[in-house]
């Protein structure tokens, strides 16, 4: 490697002694430079527009402000009242009744809840007529038909009645029979009634035992019942009465 010659030691020694001592004695304080301490951030000087800045930040929170009370007192709040945890400006919460300022309709009290119960109620008084009218017709029915046996017994002629009830096969069955029963051109009356029907043909039925149905009975010229208990066909039933008519009255 290459010395480095005495004169130029002598001067790096020099050099590096004089940047120590200046380090040490020589450097300038800060007080002793004259120059004014750096502003801090509170003394700094405004930056252009930053006065105008500040001022339409300010009016825009005094507006959202004043929206906020017009809020309030259109919901029926006092003004400058919130919610606890609510942010300015959030609309009130729904109270415990599902209200939240003006008052809310109960869902069963809407328009269309009504209209649909109107409905339902016309459907079922429509039904509640409909079934009024046909228990009218039975009944009407069934007292044309106590109306004629009695019409019938007076004038001596046969009477042929079949208790059914809808519930049971035979019973339905005999119902079917007797209808293709001849009522020997008038001088007889043939009919098929409903068991529950019993009571209103007592006039004939307390002389005979009718436990179930089917049940037929036969009332001859004379005013005697008999009966044909259980399923009979029509063959069956237009010969008794046949027989019934041969009888001759009193």
């Amino acid at each position: 490697m290459t010395q480095v010659s005495r004169p130029m030691q002598i001067v790096l020694l020099v050099t590096v002694l004089f940047g120590a001592v200046w380090l040490v004695a020589l450097r300038p304080k800060p007080a002793e430079q004259g120059g004014a301490p750096a502003p801090t951030a509170a003394q700094a000087p405004d930056a252009p527009g930053a006065k105008g800045l500040t001022t339409a930040v300010g009016k825009a929170q005094g507006a959202v402000g004043t929206a906020n009370q017009a809020g309030q007192q259109a919901a029926g709040e006092q003004p400058g009242t919130t919610t606890p945890g609510a942010p300015a400006g959030a609309a009130p919460a729904p109270t415990a009744h599902g209200k939240s300022g003006a008052a809310a309709t109960p869902a069963h009290k809407t328009a269309p809840a009504k209209a649909g119960h109107a409905v339902r109620v016309h459907h079922r008084s429509h039904r509640s007529r409909a079934a009024e009218r046909h228990a009218a017709r039975v009944r009407r029915a069934n007292a044309a038909h106590v109306h004629a046996v009695r019409v019938a017994l007076k004038r001596h002629k046969a009477v042929a009645i079949a208790f059914v009830s809808p519930k049971i096969a035979d019973a339905r069955a005999v119902a079917g029979e007797i209808r293709h029963v001849s009522n020997f051109h008038g001088r007889a009356v043939v009919l098929a009634v409903p068991i529950g029907q019993l009571s209103a043909y007592d006039f004939i039925t307390l002389d005979v035992p009718i436990a179930s149905a089917p049940t037929t009975v036969i009332v001859d010229r004379r005013g005697e019942a008999t009966t044909i208990a259980g399923f009979a066909d029509r063959a069956e039933i237009q010969q008794r009465l046949a027989d019934a008519l041969a009888v001759k009255p009193r």
